[in-house]
């Protein structure tokens, strides 16, 4: 099922805002029970992206009753899409902004139980993402930049790590990253660009009563190929460990990581 302003459509107006100037927000949510997981986290960054881009508050009850409408199943994915709505031709927003909310289900497509995951294979994306402070860490919906690093991916990659136009590490194609070295994660700061993650802020909340530190830093390309460890999280994904294409060796088991018990705890949290 689909939502559109509450009620079954699979239709938005061809003069939306979204449609034409991706000008708009979205969350992925991973349902469980018809709950979303990590509702708080993505309540927070979602309303924070409304207030910057200068939608007005939707109701959060309203919110959860549609992705309650339409999820299906034990488990699936919910994207819950707002735009700004309809609007004068040209890039200047509405006075008065009437948003579309769009809310849509789909599969959890990773079946795989959390435990038994295998390491995703990472290449080096060649795309460079835009640096631009006043969209940092915002999940909206112009997502040209990461349909041209996934579409440059080579075969037998499952994801890429990707730079922006400085050269530095900001994210993977689909997620954030972690590099662990010792018990400390490092994770690259999200001012400049990037998408601030749910997991993400997850793990910044929580690394500590596992026994690891966070510090939020652009790791080297150097840094990464010496790390005891790569991860990946998204809401799909929850935490899955990682392994450089080019690496001579598998990596280890994810049950033999030493983060193993805090993303069995990442996948299970509300």
């Amino acid at each position: 099922m689909i939502l559109v302003n509450g009620e079954p459509d699979e239709n938005v107006s061809v003069g939306d805002r979204g449609l034409l100037l991706g000008d708009g927000l979205f969350e992925t949510l991973r349902v469980r029970s018809s709950q979303p997981q990590l509702w708080a986290y993505h309540r927070d960054r979602l309303w924070r992206g409304l207030r910057q881009l200068g939608f007005p508050e939707p109701e959060e009850g309203q919110i959860l009753e549609e992705v309650a409408r339409v999820a299906h199943g034990p488990e699936c994915l919910v994207r819950v899409t707002i735009t700004r709505g309809g609007g004068p031709r040209g890039y200047a927003p509405p006075a008065r902004p009437a948003p579309t909310r769009i809310v849509s289900a789909g599969p959890a497509l990773d079946a795989t139980p959390p435990g038994d995951r295998s390491p995703l294979v990472l290449g080096w994306s060649a795309v460079p993402v835009g640096v631009n402070p006043a969209l940092a860490g915002l999940k909206h919906t112009s997502r040209l930049e990461q349909v041209m690093v996934r579409s440059h991916w080579e075969t037998g990659w499952e994801e890429a790590i990707v730079c922006d136009a400085l050269g530095r590490v900001i994210s993977a194609t689909q997620g954030n990253l972690w590099v662990r070295e010792g018990q400390r994660l490092l994770t690259p700061p999200l001012d400049q660009a990037g998408i601030a993650g749910t997991r993400r802020a997850w793990i910044l909340d929580h690394a500590a009563g596992f026994g690891f530190s966070v510090v939020e830093e652009y790791p080297e390309t150097a840094r990464i190929r010496q790390a005891d460890g790569i991860y990946i999280t998204n809401a799909r994904l929850g935490m899955t460990p990682a392994v450089l294409a080019e690496a001579d060796n598998p990596g280890r088991a994810w049950q033999d990581d030493p983060l193993y018990r805090m993303g069995i705890a990442l996948h299970e949290a509300h």
